[in-house]
């Protein structure tokens, strides 16, 4: 499968697949996105489902306090195969395998060398990628081992040399017919001042437009900025690592027969960029930090825009400025992921066992530039002084006493690649020298043993069983600088997260034969699994699963399983650090104060501030979660006619229920539910007398991850293999995988139901297209191999509230349909293959889908770079 791709990254490879869905990310994910790629199992979530490395866990990776794997860190060259279970496994693995299981098994048995060479780029000759890797490997009676390593680089694309992602398409069907115009930022590099003060202001915003010509008022049609050019549609990365496996037969030891020590390593350095347009620096409007440009402000008064009565300078309340000159916010990545076990496995009797212990870790820092100092850019565009030779310092007051010591005052209304721009000692002032630095990490511990074998002969046949222990630490943390923990800061504000847990558990599996080798019956087998885990977090939980396998005959096999599933809270959702919020909600108990209101603290006949407003709203993590649960059904048949060799055919329909998920309830939610039936109302504090305040007010509301809501969904996958074997002219196979989504409800917290099947919405967990399917066909023939393989994503829904809230209006974001062909000749005498490839036959562009965040489109689903060509060479040794 890998073999038969462009693709350098395992992530990759699974994005692709038709039983996938949501919102994983990827690194087309500019704004947003960290570098990682995570997979979605049926678009349940990155978080729900499990990726194991040989059946054990790997270490969460990203930029620390993180809840699932970051894909790239799994080397590609060392996989020989990746095992997709596709339904709750939470009886055999524990949490996070309610979607299901991603095993990627790696080589084992392995004799001589091989060196690959990958290279390719677009047909807009850009996006490049490039993979070396080279791996050896010896077998012998009593050992074997594989060693790897691997490079691979991959450069970005602009988003301004592509044709849908060029500028941003807003939908305004009040004002505009076709319902289409193109966006942009009100935040200019030729400025947007508004002055609301009583200094001769008239609240009318000034500009001078993109010809930077005389002041006039701001036109919102023609003036906006398009920012979209200086984004990446795809990000670019560089990952190196290397990897080992390998085992050793120390022999028998009495009753220990074949005792073999095993060990595994693998260790990812990658190195990956996020470049958004340059700051929009308006710090009232964006980042609700007062900072009005002073009519006492030397270019202000000499450059600024006068008011068009008076001709007075004005005092800009609400300024805003595009900072050009800093060329973007760039933020990069590093991080390295190194796991290690060490194991030892044998017999005793008919019995195999294995016992191992495991240590992983993943440490990140991530580094923002591009960003301001918010107090710092009041103090430059506060009031100036010009002393007697000309020099120009920033001044509390205008006036020599008040003069700021270093401060350069900041010149926002110069254009950009001129003796006007702003100058590096300005940009050097406003960020302070600011770096953002934010470290985090990731870290696993843990050791295992389990046994399996038969334990009777019984009339139908052997029952076989399996057990378990398992031990698992695991530690998270994210560690912000000092101005984002301060929100001082045009980066943003962060909080610290920390924390760790532990857990013990146990399990047992058993196969139990039940009838054989009767008319209609050619085999009858019922499967037992049960895990009890025990958290220091939230306490203990048991997770069952029943199955049920019917061969009727050779050709005709039905299988069923219903089982328990659960997903412990994470790390972040447990520990991140809590903050304030200060959401736009109303209080229903201002103007009505029920029963539950006055138990609540507020007078009987309410309180004077009624209305919308903003209150103080705590979120972050609860050490209270408890884990989300779930329950499974799939049922299915595989077929495998006698009249037809080589064609099988899976048809699998599975249902999944989950409560009890990790969300929030909503400030909003909390106050309304209070003032109706008393729920919730522990969660709002309010004002009491003798506070000064008023009374019955509210002084903060609890907004804290909880466990409410859930999910209900079903669909249908079908898989289909046809192997014609040797023929006339060379060997002939086809598969083809087909995912159906026939149900996706997300329950939220008050109950309501929001429809995800044959729909995207970013804000909701993403893209659901009702219909997904692979197509791939391969031949062969002496030393020449062809592949070709098709992807199709069936048509979604959207609703248009990206930036006006149009209720009722939607628009269908068209399917996609993407043809690959790969060509191969192995030149046996010279142990040498040459591969050349095509992606994306026809260049088949994304769909547009206006409330995509990214690029007009959804680019976690749909193939964005274009047409793709690559070329391979593998040489053997």
């Amino acid at each position: 499968m890998i073999d038969t791709q462009s693709r350098v990254s395992i992530g990759d490879v699974l994005q692709r697949m038709p039983f996938s869905a949501g919102a994983a990310v990827n690194t087309g994910v500019n704004n947003g996105g960290s570098g990682a790629v995570n997979f979605s199992l049926r678009g349940l979530g990155s978080e729900r489902t499990l990726v194991l490395i040989n059946g054990r866990r790997a270490v969460a990776s990203g930029l620390g306090a993180n809840a699932v794997v970051d894909l790239n860190n799994i080397p590609p060259t060392m996989i020989q195969r990746i095992e997709v279970l596709k339904d709750g496994a939470s009886a055999v693995y524990g949490s996070d395998a309610v979607a299901g299981v991603v095993n990627i098994i790696t080589r084992q048995d392995y004799d001589g060398a091989e060196l690959n060479v990958t290279s390719g780029i677009t047909s807009e000759s850009d996006g490049e990628q490039t993979t070396v890797d080279f791996t050896f490997g010896n077998t012998t009676e009593r050992s074997n081992f594989v060693v790897s390593t691997y490079y691979t680089e991959q450069k970005p694309i602009w988003a301004g040399d592509r044709d849908y992602s060029d500028a941003e398409i807003w939908f305004h069907p009040y004002w505009n017919p076709t319902g289409q115009e193109l966006g942009g930022s009100s935040a200019t590099p030729w400025g947007n001042h508004t002055s609301a003060t009583s200094v001769g202001g008239d609240g009318v915003p000034y500009t001078r437009g993109p010809g930077y010509g005389d002041w006039r008022p701001y036109d919102g049609t023609t003036d906006p900025y398009n920012y979209a050019p200086a984004n990446y549609t795809q990000t670019p990365n560089e990952r190196w690592g290397f990897s080992a496996f390998g085992n050793y037969e120390l022999g028998d030891f009495g009753a220990l027969t074949n005792v073999t020590v095993t060990g595994e390593a693998m260790f990812t350095h990658r190195a990956s960029q996020r470049l958004i347009a340059p700051e929009p620096l308006a710090p009232l409007a964006f980042f609700g930090t007062p900072a009005p440009y002073s009519d006492q402000n030397f270019y202000n008064i000499n450059f600024g825009p006068k008011h068009s009565v008076t001709g007075d300078t004005m005092v800009l309340t609400d300024w805003r400025r595009r900072m050009v000159e800093t060329g973007g916010r760039d933020q990069i990545h590093e991080t390295n992921t190194h796991q290690i076990t060490l194991g030892i496995t044998g017999d005793i009797g008919s019995w195999y066992w294995d016992a191992a212990a495991f240590y992983g870790e993943n440490d990140a820092s991530v580094i923002d530039e591009g960003y301001f100092h918010l107090d710092r850019v009041a103090e430059a565009v506060g009031p100036t002084y010009m002393d007697a030779n000309g020099n120009l310092s920033c001044s509390t007051d205008g006036t020599e006493a008040g003069v700021i010591d270093g401060c350069v005052p900041l010149n926002i209304f110069g254009q950009p690649g001129t003796d006007t721009a702003i100058t590096p000692e300005m940009l050097q002032y406003i960020s302070g020298n600011y770096v953002s630095m934010t470290q985090g990490g990731n870290d696993m511990t843990g050791v295992t043993f389990n046994a399996s074998g038969p334990v009777m002969e019984l009339p139908a046949g052997e029952l076989g069983a399996a057990f378990g222990v398992e031990r698992r630490n695991v530690s998270g943390f994210s560690q912000p600088d000092s101005l984002q923990l301060l929100g001082v800061s045009t980066a943003g504000s962060a909080l610290a997260t920390g924390g760790s847990y532990s857990v013990e558990e146990a399990y047992v599996e058993l196969a139990v034969p039940l009838l054989a080798d009767m008319t209609g019956i050619d085999n009858l087998e019922l499967s037992l699994a049960s895990r009890f885990s025990d958290y220091d977090t939230f306490g203990d939980t048991t997770n069952s699963k029943v199955g049920l396998r019917w061969a009727v005959d050779e050709q005709f096999t039905v299988r069923a399983t219903v089982s328990e599933a659960f997903r412990a809270p994470s790390i972040p959702e447990l520990f991140e650090g809590q903050y304030l919020t200060y959401p736009q909600v109303s209080d229903p108990c201002a103007n009505n104060a029920t029963p539950s209101c006055v138990a609540d603290g507020v007078p009987a006949g309410g309180y004077n501030n009624a209305g919308s407003i903003q209150l103080p709203t705590q979120q972050g993590g609860n050490t209270a979660l408890q884990p989300e649960e779930a329950d499974i059904l799939t049922a299915g048949f595989v077929y495998q006619p006698a009249y037809l060799d080589g064609f099988s055919l899976t048809v699998d329909y599975w249902e999944t229920e989950l409560e009890n998920a990790i969300s929030t309830l909503g400030a909003q939610l909390i106050l309304d539910n209070c003032q109706q039936t008393g729920q919730h109302c522990g969660l709002v504090d309010r004002w009491g007398a003798g506070s000064g305040a008023t009374v019955g007010d509210v002084r903060q509301i609890r907004n804290l991850n909880t466990n409410v809501g859930g999910i209900n969904a079903e669909g249908v996958d079908l898989s289909t293999r046809y192997s014609l074997g040797e023929t006339g002219f060379g060997m002939l196979d086809f598969s083809l995988d087909v995912s159906h989504v026939m149900q996706y409800d997300k329950i939220q917290a008050d109950g309501s139901v929001i429809e995800h099947a044959g729909r995207f919405e970013d804000n909701h967990d993403g893209n659901f297209p009702e219909w997904r399917w692979n197509f791939q066909t391969n031949w062969s023939m002496g030393p020449w191999a062809v592949n070709y393989a098709a992807r199709y994503i069936g048509k979604v829904t959207e609703p248009l509230t990206k930036w006006y809230n149009v209720v009722g209006e939607e628009r269908e974001v068209e399917e996609q349909l993407i043809h690959d062909v790969q060509l191969s000749y192995d030149f046996e005498s010279y142990n040498t293959r040459f591969t050349l490839g095509l992606d994306n036959i026809t260049d088949e562009q994304p769909p547009y889908a206006y409330s995509g965040f990214n690029d007009n489109t959804d680019v976690r689903t749909y193939e964005t770079r274009g047409r793709y060509y690559y070329g391979r060479v593998s040489f053997s040794f």
